[in-house]
């Protein structure tokens, strides 16, 4: 039998072996004497339900580059951007600073996302800018980015699952194999994405292999499962020595009637805010943890 190898950081599948309402005249003086508490009741309801997403969320990000490629201090500045929206939206806290060269920092912006879903984002590239610590060190490229996003932040409305997730290793080398393994407090279906180093996010299970997606107290989800036909084989992207990754684990109540593949494909990337759009849909059915990786060359 053939199997499915799930490529990470390339983030792709490659498959072996396989309607004007008229009032009448009868209702007019009702309509005149308790219409207004009717439109207050629906103003109300719309007002619950655009409270849930903030509109129109500014913010500005920045990376300079150091030690890093200017691709990677692109996607930094952005990630950073998205944080400060998110911490606006959210009120969670923000790594600040200019300068990051710290590897655990660049995770840790990527770990903000499950507290406000950015729905909708427009990218806005600034000018090239420069950092300098002081007079006596040279000025260093920045690249600066302003992002305008509409953030969707959940609002949890079931009991809680108690999802605990684990990866066999925060840094792996090119070839390496990751493992998760999840824990749940009660039933829930399990979904595993992964965000990407190129900025997208993909679905990894459930997937054509392997659908059997429920965990419960007594059944810890191990992915992939031992005799599965996938595996996660950690790589970088093409030319870089190393990448700062996410698994994105969501847990959604048994009750939901939607499943993961309703709403995505496994294995097809999706545009960021796309996925998060379309995740909001059943996000406050869910509970998510996030777990931040590295992978480096293995030449390096």
């Amino acid at each position: 039998m053939g199997y499915e190898e799930i490529f990470l950081g390339k983030s792709y599948f490659k498959g072996r072996g396989g309607r004007m309402l008229t009032l009448k005249r009868s209702i007019r003086n009702f309509w005149r004497f308790n219409g207004f508490l009717l439109l207050a009741v629906i103003f109300h309801w719309a007002a619950i339900g655009q409270a849930e997403t903030a509109k129109n969320i500014t913010a500005e990000g920045s990376c300079a580059i150091v030690g890093m490629s200017a691709e990677e201090s692109q996607l930094i500045a952005l990630q950073r951007a998205r944080a400060a929206v998110i911490e606006q939206a959210a009120g969670v806290s923000v790594v600040s600073g200019t300068l990051v060269t710290n590897r655990i920092l660049r995770v840790d912006f990527i770990k903000t996302y499950a507290k406000g879903l950015i729905v909708s984002e427009k990218v806005e590239w600034l000018p090239l800018g420069q950092y300098q610590r002081n007079s006596s060190t040279p000025p260093i490229p920045e690249y600066r980015v302003r992002i305008s996003a509409d953030i969707y932040v959940p609002q949890v409305k079931i009991k809680p699952i108690g999802l605990q997730a684990k990866v066999n290793s925060g840094v792996f080398k090119s070839g390496e194999r990751a493992i998760l393994e999840l824990k749940v407090d009660r039933e829930a279906k399990i979904g595993i994405f992964n965000i990407t180093a190129d900025d997208r996010v993909v679905m990894l299970f459930p997937n054509d292999y392997d659908k059997n997606n429920i965990a419960s107290k007594n059944r810890a989800l191990v992915f992939p499962e031992k005799n599965s036909k996938v595996e996660l084989i950690m790589q970088t992207l093409p030319g870089h020595k190393r990448d700062a990754e996410a698994f994105y684990i969501v847990a959604m109540d048994e009750g939901m009637p939607k499943k993961f593949m309703d709403l995505f494909t496994p294995g097809r990337p999706m545009n960021f805010s796309a996925f998060f759009k379309k995740y909001s849909e059943v996000a406050d059915s869910c509970e998510d943890v996030i777990l931040t990786y590295e992978v480096m060359n293995g030449k390096d």
